[in-house]
Order: C-alpha cells, then sequence, then structure tokens
C-alpha cells in the first residue's frame, strides 16, 4: 500500500551539493518556483530544463538566461546520484553529491534556435500531461520559464510520441560539456517504477510529483 506522505516544497535556494537538502528543494526547483515569483512583464527570458533520469540514477539540469542583448548564457549540470564513495576527502566530504558543471554563450541565432525548438515542442501551450503523475523512477524532461514576461511550465514522460518528438534536448546535449554521458530512457522492472513501499532506501527514495497546468502540484512519497 502507498504511504502518500506530502512532502512540502521548501523554497529553493541554490545549495544541491547536499544530497537531503536536494531532496527538500527539489520540488521547488522543478516547479520553477523562483522563476515564476521573479516573471513579470519585462523579464529577461530564463528556462529551466530538467532532466530526470531516474532520480536514483541521473539528474541534469540546465539554465538558460537572456543575456540582455539577444543572446544568453547556458549553464549544464549532471550528476548521477548514487554516488562514488571512493571519492570522499576530508578536505571536500560532499565531493561525491556534486554537480558537474559546465558553462557557455549562445548568440542571438543561437538562442532564438532555443525558443523555435521550445515552441514547436509546445512549451508555451499547457502541458498535455496535466494531472498526470510522474515517478522519479521514470524517465522524463521537465521546463519551467519565463517567457516575454508570462510564465509556462511544460512536461514530457517517456514513453510518449511528444517526448520522442522533443527538439530542445538535442540543442541542450550539443553544448553540454559536463562529461557525464546522457542516461538515455530504458525499461525498468515493474516493481522499481512503481516503488517499493517500507524499503528504506534514503535520499533516493522514490516519489511522485503532480502535473499541473503552471507547475507541480508538490511530492508524494510512495
Amino acid at each position: 500500500m502507498a504511504l502518500g506522505v506530502a512532502l512540502g516544497a521548501c523554497a529553493y535556494h541554490g545549495n544541491f551539493d547536499d544530497p537531503i537538502q536536494r531532496r527538500f528543494q527539489w520540488f521547488s526547483f522543478i516547479g520553477g518556483d523562483d522563476i515564476k515569483a521573479a516573471c513579470h512583464p519585462g523579464s529577461v527570458d530564463r528556462y529551466r530544463f530538467v532532466y530526470n533520469g531516474r532520480y536514483a540514477e541521473q539528474l541534469r539540469d540546465y539554465e538558460l538566461v537572456g543575456d540582455g542583448a539577444g543572446g544568453a548564457y547556458l549553464t549544464s549540470r549532471a550528476t548521477g546520484a548514487y554516488a562514488n564513495l571512493a571519492s570522499v576527502s576530508l578536505d571536500d566530504p560532499l565531493k561525491p553529491w556534486r554537480w558537474q558543471e559546465s558553462r557557455t554563450t549562445l548568440n542571438p541565432a543561437q538562442f532564438k534556435l532555443f525558443i523555435q525548438a521550445l515552441a514547436a515542442d509546445g512549451f508555451l501551450q499547457p502541458p498535455k500531461t496535466v494531472g498526470r503523475r510522474f515517478s522519479s523512477n521514470n524517465f522524463y524532461w521537465l521546463v519551467s520559464g519565463c517567457h516575454d514576461g508570462q510564465f509556462h511550465f511544460g512536461a514530457w514522460i517517456w514513453p510518449s510520441d511528444d517526448f520522442a518528438a522533443l527538439k530542445f534536448p538535442a540543442l541542450l546535449l550539443a553544448r553540454d560539456q559536463t562529461g557525464m554521458a546522457f542516461n538515455q530512457p530504458h525499461d525498468v522492472p515493474g516493481g522499481e517504477i512503481m516503488g517499493q513501499p517500507g524499503v528504506s532506501q534514503g535520499a533516493n527514495a522514490p516519489f511522485n510529483i503532480t502535473i499541473h497546468d503552471d507547475g507541480l502540484g508538490g511530492g508524494t512519497l510512495f
């Protein structure tokens, strides 16, 4: 029987190196709460792309922010949630959980390609997955953004035709220099998708999120 324990969304404040803090800020982060709060007419365009490659296997985050002159800055981050504890050191005890990161700039033409891809992917329309629950054991993309002064949210889950047709992932991965290979969607045992109630997995315990037309409805432990 599912536990159905609601997880209150702690406001995201930028520290994801601590896996416990990351877990409880995660819902605010992937819902784009900070982007929504700062989005108003005249705001610089800003987009957050989050790939859940099964939460306990891989997470990827891409922050695309307009530079005010037609171009943009892109920060790419990736982490394998199963930490390599062999890399723990007294100098940097959180090293196994730190994100691998790269940064690059986009000229106006390159930035325009991202905007066109998002439009083609349906980002400016309400998500087709509104009302669905996504498991942290699934593969999915979430995008939150401030576009022309308005907040938008998109969600696509694998397997689906809409997920397969997405255009923006190729643009992101072509500029990703984190050095971490992309965890492609793949079949997993049914029990792993549904979660295993009563089995302690710490910060990697499975959870659900509910998709709303303007963000997330919060997280729920199995």
